[in-house]
């Protein structure tokens, strides 16, 4: 076993692509997270959870937090993938907020959260989903043009049809950061 182990929990596979890159990049070991043998925890120092960020909450923590004794003492890495904008500190503020209350104390301080950019398929979105992304262009088209920042303007250029901002690159702060471990 490689000492380090990812895991993930996809919808649309944009997570479990981010997962399949970094589990190649370290060489390690690979598992769609309601297929890992809970039992092996102990073979792993450092733990790679990827999953889709909804309303700022990361897809399939939960399995996460349920282990959390298993998982005392161990290097986490949580990576959220979805719309948010991962070098704008409130998007980033809001996703920790999230981690953090779904999370056990205990493991606050041994969990580094990164956010990457995900996609959208619109015919695989469901009725809440397709709701709240038309809240999202309904609200940046009020707003003043001159007054939208260029995450809002990118934003506004792809609601409605089919896009992705999934990338290999996202990875690179992830993998140099796990070197440091």
């Amino acid at each position: 076993m490689s000492g380090t182990l990812v895991l993930y929990k996809s919808k649309r596979g944009s997570s479990k692509q981010y997962a399949e890159w970094i589990a190649e990049e370290l060489r390690a070991d690979l598992y769609e997270s309601s297929k890992f043998p809970v039992t092996d925890w102990e073979k792993y120092s450092r733990v790679i959870y990827c999953g889709g960020l909804y309303a700022n909450r990361i897809n399939g923590i939960r399995f996460i937090a349920k282990n959390h004794a298993r998982l005392s003492g161990k290097k986490i890495i949580a990576v959220a993938c979805g719309l948010s904008y991962p070098h704008i500190e409130e998007s980033v503020a809001r996703v920790v907020n999230g981690l953090a209350r779904k999370l056990p104390q205990a493991l606050h301080a041994n969990v580094r959260l990164f956010l990457v950019r995900g996609s959208i398929t619109y015919s695989q979105l469901g009725f809440f989903e397709n709701t709240i992304l038309k809240l999202l262009e309904k609200t940046l088209r009020k707003k003043d043009p001159q007054a939208l920042v260029p995450e809002e303007q990118e934003m506004l250029g792809v609601l409605g049809r089919d896009f992705s901002f999934v990338d290999r690159a996202f990875i690179q702060p992830i993998i140099d950061y796990y070197r440091t471990l």
